[in-house]
């Protein structure tokens, strides 16, 4: 079925915003870092703000990404994915069904998943999706319903079992991402690691350079 759906090339280093960690009054101001450091796929990541407020913050992340050829890509929310004019959105397992968001988006709106297990990566390879995100990788503080970590054997298994490029996540920073990509993730998405930093710019240009250096691909 994913062969229907455009594929999906990954940036190395995908961020998630975080308004609180990153202590910024909006998610634009964090986007115009990001972009500034050399993002080119940013999701943004929001279950505080209020929906008026987060929908016109999301407007003008969409168009400042359109300037810049970015992809946007919104958490769970398919109506603000939507509304904003985003290029896609990332799905848990208690969220939409991804066959229903697929419906609402259409066949051009890039969808991801996120799996937990081995089960759920062999599960996905029938849903209408583009990539899978699997993790934690390592114990994160940033998710408070975050599963246990499943470590960086597991996250080579389901490298090698996924049809989908996948993206690692939780805990990863400088220091681990040469392990992830090494295990054979499409991609690394940071949360602390650049949202904590005093310059979020600064900080997503570094783990980018890190992450070329290592290269992606299974050891």
């Amino acid at each position: 079925m994913n062969e229907r759906y455009k594929s999906l090339n990954l940036p190395l280093i995908y961020p998630i915003t975080d308004k609180v960690l990153a202590a910024k009054h909006s998610h634009l101001a964090i986007v115009r870092e990001l972009v500034r450091g050399g993002a080119t796929l940013i999701q943004i990541r929001d279950r505080e703000t209020p929906l008026r407020e987060l929908l016109l913050d999301l407007r003008r992340c969409a168009e400042h990404c359109r300037k810049h050829n970015i992809r946007l890509i919104v958490n769970d929310r398919c109506d603000l994915a939507l509304g904003c004019g985003a290029s896609g959105i990332h799905l848990g397992q208690d969220d939409l069904p991804p066959e229903a968001a697929r419906k609402l988006l259409g066949p051009q709106s890039i969808i991801g998943f996120s799996a937990h297990t081995l089960s759920q990566i062999r599960q996905a390879a029938k849903l209408p999706i583009q990539y899978l995100g699997f993790g934690p990788i390592y114990p994160t503080s940033t998710k408070r319903d975050a599963p246990p970590a499943v470590g960086i054997d597991r996250l080579r298994r389901a490298c090698r079992q996924s049809c989908l490029p996948v993206v690692a996540i939780g805990g990863i920073d400088i220091d681990t991402v040469p392990e992830v990509l090494g295990a054979g993730a499409a991609s690394a998405a940071v949360i602390s690691a650049v949202m904590r930093h005093g310059s979020i710019a600064r900080a997503m240009n570094r783990l980018l350079l890190a992450a070329e250096k290592t290269g992606a691909g299974p050891e």
